[in-house]
């Protein structure tokens, strides 16, 4: 094959810069017989000769002293967009009297320039320090020819680099549409009235109002419900404040066999522990210092109806035995009465702390705590039921319209997402009271996500290196924890969807989990 059919085939083939642009040199060494060669190209941002390459004619990198050439005479080749020939450069009457020329001896010079898309991108340039008149008009069309090649080599790697630069946009775009995607798959999923995949909504889903949800744990929590309305089993609910324990109470109360009959709610942890007796069973005149006549306590009052105790968790020692024993025996003493009373009373019992930690801890009676969780239903914390949050934010914007608060008729797209990702851990009452405020201050017939405070503030809060007070007096360690929790309590606990979150693998998590307990 010939030489220059070789050489294109090599330009063809070769990826790696470095190697070709040393291959080309080593080429014109060898096609004028020369001392050295070097490849020279402009920067691109300075538009000074660079040397890219420097080879001797045993096809070896020249480095420091032996890469020394005439920068005048390449720069004055791209310069002038001309072959510049010196048979003797010490000689000559332009080039003799220069430094470079002298310090290196130089006696002939072939510098070429390499063209590309119609202006000089740099120059191929050998010498000689022993032999004058080395080069001729021969080689340096053979040069000339070489710098063709180099051309194209240099335009076929600025491609390489331009499709590598789109494929790097194409991949960062592709992300960014992913995120888009899966933006939009959140938001179609948490606005889906319906809780069954590919169903119809179930038309049983929320079947006790105002409990608002058609979300799955919603659905499991109303099937429980279901199934202790036509019975006096004791029933414990159990849930985070403000996530509708009360509400779940009446629904037992309204829709089961007691319907007809009263309803009484007393929170106990409200209530000083000097006076809790007397609110649930009563006192007799001068029982204590204040006591001027007989009262009934909320047992007698809730009689044949039902009782609910809120944060039952928070209630004494001394009255968890006495309520005990009302609920074995139906008995009441009023405080001061030597006397008991029947009484007929269905209890619900409700706490936002596990009772059985509590009884772990000895601040809850273990006999009293199996009595009262005959039956258990836990009330999922708004996070756990994002898809139920559209529905809730309709309910308590129709119900600011008829209280006259505002004319506010929905939220934006954008807004709902928003309000769909935030944790919300002030639960349903949270949410509610963002809901009125936002509505009370809008401007506008549908609020925005800068209409709410709480998002603002979560915007604020987040894990900006700018905000010094989220970090203050954490180390770095505390952080990545602080995120990764973060990160994978908003995902639900899945874990795939969190390492994809925070762009590390899945491996890089469960090693950082099991670190921090949590495997």
């Amino acid at each position: 094959m010939e030489p220059w059919r070789q050489l294109a085939k090599r330009i063809l083939e070769e990826n790696d810069r470095r190697r070709m642009l040393d291959h080309l040199v080593d080429e014109a060494v060898e096609m004028s017989g020369a001392e050295r060669g070097m490849l020279l190209l402009k920067d691109s941002r300075t538009h000074k000769l660079q040397i890219e390459s420097a080879r001797n004619l045993d096809r070896e990198s020249l480095k420091g002293r032996e890469a020394r050439l005439s920068f005048h005479v390449a720069q004055q080749t791209v310069d002038g967009e001309a072959t510049l020939l010196l048979d003797d450069a010490a000689g000559h009457q332009g080039f003799g009297g220069l430094n470079s020329v002298y310090e290196l001896g130089l006696r002939s010079v072939l510098c070429v320039p390499i063209w590309s898309i119609g202006t000089v991108v740099g120059a191929i340039y050998v010498d000689s320090r022993f032999i004058p008149e080395a080069f001729g008009e021969k080689e340096a069309r053979k040069l000339e020819g070489l710098a063709d090649f180099t051309a194209l080599f240099l335009g076929k790697d600025r491609l390489k680099t331009e499709v590598e630069s789109l494929e790097v946009a194409v991949s960062r775009l592709t992300r960014k549409l992913e995120k888009i995607q899966q933006q939009l798959d959140e938001f179609q999923r948490i606005t889906h009235r319906g809780a069954r995949t590919g169903d119809a909504p179930d038309p049983k889903a929320n079947r006790f109002p105002p409990i608002i949800g058609e979300s799955e744990p919603m659905v499991k929590m109303y099937n429980i419900i279901q199934k202790v309305l036509d019975n006096d089993i004791t029933v414990l609910i159990q849930g985070e404040s403000g996530t509708g324990k009360e509400l779940v109470a009446k629904a037992i109360h309204e829709y089961g066999c007691r319907m007809d009959k009263p309803f009484v709610a007393i929170n106990c942890s409200s209530i000083p522990a000097t006076l809790i007796e007397s609110e649930l069973f009563g006192h007799t005149k001068g029982a204590y210092t204040g006591a001027s006549r007989d009262k009934k306590g909320l047992f007698e009052v809730a009689h044949t109806g039902t009782l609910f105790l809120d944060e039952v968790g928070d209630m004494p020692l001394e009255m968890q035995g006495k309520l005990l024993r009302t609920l074995q025996y139906g008995e009441i003493q009023p405080l001061g009465s030597s006397e008991t009373r029947r009484v007929d009373v269905r209890l619900l019992a409700a706490s936002n702390k596990p009772l059985d930690d509590l009884v772990k801890k000895g601040h809850f009676r273990e006999d009293l705590f199996y009595r009262l969780n005959i039956v258990a239903i836990s009330i999922p914390p708004l996070r756990k039921r994002r898809e139920d949050i559209p529905l809730l934010v309709d309910k308590f914007v129709l119900d600011n319209r008829e209280q006259g608060i505002s004319e506010v008729e929905g939220v934006t797209p954008p807004a709902l997402l928003k309000l769909s990702q935030y944790p919300w851990p002030g639960n349903v009452r949270e949410l509610e009271a963002s809901l009125k405020s936002a509505c009370l201050f809008a401007e506008h017939k549908l609020l925005d996500a800068s209409d709410f405070e709480v998002l603002q503030r979560s915007r604020e809060g987040s894990a900006d290196a700018g905000d010094h007070l989220f970090w203050e007096g954490k180390t770095l360690a505390a952080i990545e924890r602080d995120v990764i929790l973060a990160a994978l309590e908003s995902n639900d606990g899945n874990k795939k969807r969190t390492a994809e979150q925070l762009n590390i693998d899945r491996r890089t998590l469960y090693n950082k989990l099991k670190l921090y307990g949590k495997m």
